[in-house]
């Protein structure tokens, strides 16, 4: 995860994001930070999206914020899949 473009110390939340994203097999870097929110661009399996972190996140409850962002990469990878094949 490319994080040159950083403009502020990471909070926990954005620490905990980025190493996620680095476990669980993603691509990408920082975008922007915002003091609102910060946008990364994201890819893994040759598929690429915008994230958008909003800050106020409680820390407890980020873990719970990344499962369900997990099922929705899922559906997106799916959706482009599905769009791919129609094209064929």
């Amino acid at each position: 995860m490319d994080i040159s473009n950083a403009k502020y110390d990471f909070s926990k939340e954005e620490k905990y994001v980025i190493n996620w994203f680095n476990e669980n097999g993603f691509d990408g870097k920082i975008i922007k930070q915002y003091v609102s929110k910060t946008v990364f661009e994201i890819t893994k399996d040759g598929i690429s999206d915008k994230f958008e972190l909003p800050q106020g996140i409680v820390f407890k409850n980020i873990k719970a914020y990344m499962k369900q962002f997990m099922k929705n990469w899922e559906m997106y990878c799916e959706l482009c899949k599905l769009r791919k094949n129609d094209e064929i």
